[in-house]
């Protein structure tokens, strides 16, 4: 394929958060939190291949093949427990790419760290730069249900009386961290999906 022709579907928010809801209910069900590597190795048969320097080399914490063989990962960042909940989410957005862009992706051909720098060089900007978002949408809709996220949110509020007349978005700042923790995602990812 030669990445210069790559064009983006577009696939809106609601399709996103709805293939996403499909996903999680299929392979995992409706716990908090989503257990990404069980779903990715265990029922997803794809092995995760730590890469050193992945992000170095490509700006990047991770990439799926196109057969669905394989999600490659930073390996400093696999082995490095602070990054846990960030390389969760980031598996997550693999998955996306399965679920959202399967055909597609089947044709990029990425098997290997230079057949994805040749995609992340080649596709035009803005069409790299729809998928991507799309695959982090998904990844946040499908770590953080937000039929739970609105029942968690509802408990802490309640829970900590003295914020209620505050701004909505430093409230949503104040819990992005106790929150994050319960659904396994670090409190950027969380304070995103609170807004």
């Amino acid at each position: 394929m030669d990445y210069k022709e790559f064009k983006a579907p577009f696939i809106s928010n609601e399709d996103i958060k709805g293939q996403a809801d499909l996903f999680r209910k299929k392979y995992w069900g409706d716990i908090i939190p989503v257990e990404i590597e069980i779903i990715i190795e265990g029922k997803l048969a794809i092995e995760i291949i730590p890469v050193p320097g992945l992000k170095r080399q490509c700006n990047a914490d991770a990439f799926i093949s196109s057969d669905w063989k394989s999600v490659s990962v930073d390996n400093e960042k696999y082995m490095d427990e602070s990054y846990y909940n960030r390389l969760r989410f980031s598996i997550a957005h693999e998955i996306g790419h399965l679920a959202l862009h399967k055909n597609l992706y089947k044709d990029l051909k990425i098997c290997s760290l230079d057949d994805f720098r040749s995609f992340q060089n080649d596709v035009p900007g803005n069409q790299y730069g729809y998928i991507e978002t799309q695959a982090n949408k998904f990844a946040s809709y499908f770590l953080i249900p937000r039929n739970k996220l609105a029942k968690e949110r509802a408990l802490i509020i309640r829970a900590y009386d003295e914020i209620a007349d505050y701004d909505i978005n430093l409230i949503n700042s104040y819990i992005a961290t106790p929150l994050g923790k319960k659904f396994g995602v670090s409190a950027e990812a969380m304070e995103i999906a609170l807004k």
